[in-house]
């Protein structure tokens, strides 16, 4: 569990009100009503050292010990989790800045941009049970937004 008092926990689902789950080390979209996927507590961090008003955040997963991070691959990123503590992260200021997605509100659903990397979101499959990534995207679509649910 993550020990610093700014930290909140999350359950984030898509458009469609489908949670994110964890399952063979790949963050997941899951079914809304399934029993079988246990929606993702997630943690979220601000990154201090990224400006403030475009709502930087880090977010780890099983208590903060893993971390999304936007890695190369050729030319374009995709979205990996790494063995990572998020405090770290915290602390680490622009170190963390391929860990980091600005937050930005669309009504009542939020959109992520990779930090790293400008106009990459991240980005919910179409069909249940696959892993969620980055798209690269100019103008906001469902497939883009997602719910933030508190968790305790």
């Amino acid at each position: 569990m993550c020990s610093l008092p700014i930290a909140r926990y999350f359950v984030i689902k898509d458009a469609e009100q489908k949670p994110l789950y964890l399952k063979n080390d790949q963050l997941l979209v899951g079914e809304p009503n399934s029993e079988l996927c246990r929606a993702e507590r997630i943690c979220v961090l601000p990154n201090r050292s990224l400006d403030r008003t475009k709502f930087p955040i880090i977010m780890g997963i099983q208590d903060g010990t893993r971390c999304l991070a936007c890695a190369e691959s050729g030319e374009e990123p995709f979205l990996q989790l790494e063995d990572v503590n998020i405090e770290d992260l915290y602390k680490g200021g622009e170190e963390a800045t391929r860990f980091t997605f600005f937050r930005s509100c669309s009504g009542p659903t939020f959109r992520l941009e990779a930090a790293a990397w400008p106009g990459w979101f991240l980005g919910a499959p179409t069909e249940p049970q696959e892993p969620v990534r980055l798209i690269k995207e100019s103008d906001p679509s469902p497939q883009t937004e997602f719910f933030f649910e508190q968790s305790r």
